[in-house]
């Protein structure tokens, strides 16, 4: 579906339209080949490609850190049929990838959309891997999201980065934006994807490894001390800096706390932007186009109530706070159709007192001795599934109930003991009594029943009791009936082997009991720009816009309504960067064999 042009909104935002005197330049124009608009995996992938293709690339940002959501996430990039997966004796195809894909998508992203998708990550990560820092590494056990799926696998299509010195990058490293606060152990360091999997699963196998992790982190102390904080990176800081060190090594300018204002377009193509520059607006020419790469409209409160369901806020979500919106507006301006504009990287978040960032409750959904319930008391979903569907599942019965928004996850002290629940350690870590109080007085409601329990949330404790109940009896049974928790490989892998039958259910039956309230949260919106095969920004009637490029969360995303995978969103964002150099280089070469 596509949706008429956003009006444009000056109280939000100065274009250079409306900058006084602006007949009159304050600096002097620039003129490069192609102007990246956005510094995540999508925008720096743009600008190393179009590099290696002799192009003069510029990269702008309107923040003073670069990395955008890819920086604060867990940096995983899906691929299908990547020589990592034989590495580690996982066969896969072409064949398998493409059919699964068509099968999650349900038709509504066209058959070659996919199968090119497919063909080029491929050659996008062969390209990254010889040419650049950036290294992958298949995560074996890794499900994709629906591996029951035709063509589905049980593990290594999502891949990621192994760590990487932050030291490397010399004083680069201090804008580098950090990771989510979540992600962070005990606030200091980050650990790889890996690594979190087995943690869930040994309690001694975490004391050992957190261990050394401890070790290495005093013996970083001197680059710590010299560079702000830890420079041992991990998940998407990993990915970013392994990004900007090969920007570096090839000095391809970014200009930080730079937006763009506005496109220039000239008989119809695009040839640059206006950016604001040290208090200052400069015409950036771009003789071969612009690429918006700038992210969602995450952050933007009007965009999100205009475009999305409701009720919907920019507090839930857990994405870039710089995200918002203004390279999709830009396009749109520009004549550029958009699609799936109602949708979104959905998870389920939490509010943390004093945080400003939601945090994701990817993990915790799946584990035993817990459920979501609506403020009815009553389960509503299949909590262990892909996260995404998880969100949608909170917005069906919302407009059945109108009460799921907030929901509530609801568990024992089994649960508290053994695992996180968003900021709260477990309690074998971390005592109840340790807890901040505004952790214990805000955030996490506790009592010695059920019914106590149900008084706090404001719900009928009979119904809560009687949902609890019948929890209580599938878990027992390890088969859940009603919502079917437990029975994909994609619930079950971040779920704890100890729990029998079901790794995903176990009883709420130990006191304390506890809750918290979950959100219907987001990493990023997922609608935007509609563009070819080659990241070419499209207008509705599908004639291309002669200069404009779309990749990332700019762009409606390829993978529709649904999520392969995890790095769902990071290959696409990878690929379609690669694609749009390309295809910038490839006009560059065509206009001047047409000029001889």
């Amino acid at each position: 579906m596509f949706y008429p042009a956003a009006p444009t909104d000056t109280d939000r935002r100065t274009t250079a339209g409306s900058t006084p005197g602006r007949e009159r330049m304050e600096q002097d124009p620039v003129t490069v080949d192609l102007l990246i608009i956005g510094s995540g995996a999508g925008g720096m992938s743009a600008a190393i490609r179009a590099h290696d293709l002799g192009l003069r690339a510029l990269v702008v940002e309107s923040s003073d850190k670069y990395g955008g959501s890819t920086a604060m996430s867990g940096g995983v990039c899906w691929v299908a049929n990547n020589p990592h997966m034989k590495k580690r004796g996982i066969d896969d195809s072409h064949d398998e990838g493409l059919a699964y894909l068509k099968a999650i998508t349900r038709g509504e992203i066209e058959e070659s959309r996919l199968a090119n998708y497919m063909t080029e990550s491929l050659r996008m990560m062969t390209w990254l891997e010889e040419r650049t820092h950036v290294r992958f590494d298949a995560l074996d056990k890794y499900t994709d999201y629906y591996p029951e799926e035709p063509g589905g696998k049980p593990g290594g299509r999502s891949m990621e980065c192994p760590e990487f010195n932050g030291a490397l990058l010399g004083d680069e490293f201090r804008a580098l934006r950090r990771p989510h606060p979540q992600s962070q152990i005990f606030g200091l360091f980050g650990i790889t994807a890996r690594q979190a999997h087995t943690f869930l699963s040994s309690r001694l196998r975490t004391f050992i490894a957190m261990f050394f992790m401890f070790i290495g982190y005093m013996l970083r102390s001197g680059a710590r001390r010299r560079l702000g904080r830890d420079t041992k990176l991990c998940a998407g800081n990993s990915l970013i800096a392994r990004l900007r060190r090969s920007m570096m090594d090839r000095n391809i300018p970014l200009w930080l706390n730079s937006p763009a204002n506005e496109l220039i377009i000239e008989d119809g193509r695009v040839v640059g932007a206006r950016v604001s520059r040290d208090g200052k607006v400069v015409d950036v020419r771009a003789e071969r186009g612009v690429v918006l790469a700038a992210g969602g409209f995450d952050r933007n409160l009007e965009m999100r109530q205009r475009y999305q369901p409701s009720p919907i806020t920019t507090d839930w979500t857990a994405a870039n706070p710089a995200n918002l919106g203004r390279g999709i507006e830009m396009g749109m301006e520009a004549g550029g159709a958009v699609a799936l504009m109602d949708e979104a990287w959905w998870t389920p978040t939490c509010l943390i007192p004093g945080q400003k960032l939601a945090s994701v409750l990817v993990v915790e959904k799946s584990l035993p001795h817990s459920c979501f319930v609506n403020q009815h008391g009553h389960r509503f979903t299949n909590e262990a599934a892909p996260y995404i569907d998880v969100v949608h599942g909170m917005y069906a019965d919302q407009q059945r109930t109108n009460a799921t928004i907030p929901a509530w996850m609801v568990f024992d002290a089994t649960c508290r003991e053994r695992y996180p629940v968003g900021p709260v350690a477990p309690g074998y870590a971390m005592k109840d009594n340790r807890l901040p109080r505004r952790i214990r007085e805000e955030f996490l409601f506790k009592a010695n029943t059920i019914e106590e329990l149900a008084a706090k949330m404001e719900v009928e404790p009979a119904t809560l009791r009687a949902t609890v109940d019948r929890f209580n009896g599938f878990a027992r049974e390890g088969h859940d009936p009603d919502f079917h928790r437990g029975e994909s490989a994609s619930d079950r892998y971040y779920g704890d082997p100890r729990s029998k039958p079901n790794p995903c259910l176990g009883p709420i039956e130990s006191g304390p009991f506890y809750a918290i309230r979950v959100y219907p949260g987001d990493l990023g919106t997922k609608g935007g720009l509609v563009t070819d095969l080659r990241g070419r920004v499209e207008r509705e009637d599908g004639s291309v816009i002669d200069g404009l490029f779309a990749v990332g969360n700019c762009q409606a995303s390829v993978m529709g309504r649904t999520y392969p995978g995890a790095g769902g969103t990071i290959g696409p964002a990878l690929t379609f960067g690669m694609l749009a150099a390309e295809a910038a280089a490839e006009a560059a070469t065509a206009t001047a064999d047409a000029a001889e």
